[in-house]
């Protein structure tokens, strides 16, 4: 009996050792919180139904030019620093496998932006809190949209030509009073500039909501969601599907703003994450 058990102990480790010799997973080591990384799985054998989970969340790729990618990263709210597992499974040769690929991840410092609002602005009148309530509830649900893909392609197409004029991971003070952290990009943008999306995908949501303005939620697959705001007009229309650089609508000040500009986010399974680094060329 105990010959067979350590039998079985060697075949599963011999199976595991071949199936980590024929699977190569890049990705990073390390990152910095509220940071984007990139996930690629290749492999000798042909593979079935690629799956990831990163932070106690899944999604499922897709083959693209014969590897499955994901574009992750984490989100500065939630995050926690210290090393975390990042697990692919597959089937392979007609069984289940699995690589565990552990990143540490470190804190890292972000800016500090104040801003002056109107009074009106800063504090909705209890009057709009079911309309905001329910606003909230659909973006979250937006973000969340879990749909089967591979990584975009990058760098990301710039969704307007201007430059930053807010940056991820800013504690925001409405007021001389903490809002909350920035959860993603400014960019400047006169009204009526076109806005492009980033990458191709499947619109799940637009909307005009207090807070956002007249949005544009995009599903671009394996659990990343692009999110654009403030917009003056809605070109795009929900389960449309747009590509990479067709305009979605017009820049503009709409929603709880200071003045016209494009506010622009990415999510991976509704965790924000800085996309800043992904419209630099080389990326």
């Amino acid at each position: 009996m105990k010959r067979t058990v350590i039998t079985f102990i060697i075949l599963l480790l011999l199976e595991a050792s071949l199936f980590a010799a024929d699977v190569t997973v890049t990705a990073p080591s390390q990152a910095d919180i509220g940071q984007p990384f990139l996930v690629i799985v290749k492999s000798v054998s042909p593979l079935q139904h690629v799956s990831l989970t990163w932070q106690g969340k899944d999604t499922v790729l897709t083959s693209e030019n014969g590897a499955f990618s994901a574009l992750l990263g984490t989100d500065l709210k939630n995050a926690k620093a210290g090393t975390h597992e990042l697990r692919i499974s597959c089937i392979i040769d007609g069984g289940p496998g699995e690589i565990v690929h552990k990143i540490k991840l470190s804190a890292r410092r972000y800016p500090r932006e104040d801003l002056k609002i109107e009074a009106d602005k800063l504090t909705p009148p209890k009057s709009l809190s079911e309309r905001i309530k329910k606003e909230a509830e659909l973006g979250r649900t937006a973000i969340q949209t879990n749909t089967s893909g591979s990584a975009p392609q990058l760098p990301l197409f710039r969704p307007v030509p201007g430059s930053y004029s807010s940056v991820y991971g800013k504690s925001r003070y409405f007021n001389g009073e903490l809002r909350g952290r920035h959860g993603g990009i400014d960019f400047r943008a006169s009204s009526g500039t076109p806005v492009r999306a980033a990458a191709s995908g499947r619109v799940v949501l637009t909307g005009d909501f207090w807070f956002a303005g007249k949005c544009v939620y995009i599903d671009h697959g394996a659990g990343l969601i692009s999110f654009y705001c403030h917009l003056s007009k809605v070109s795009a229309s929900a389960g449309s599907s747009v590509q990479r650089g067709e305009i979605i609508g017009l820049s503009g000040k709409s929603g709880r703003v200071t003045g016209p500009h494009l506010h622009f986010s990415l999510s991976w399974r509704g965790e924000f994450f800085d996309p800043a680094p992904l419209f630099e060329v080389g990326t």
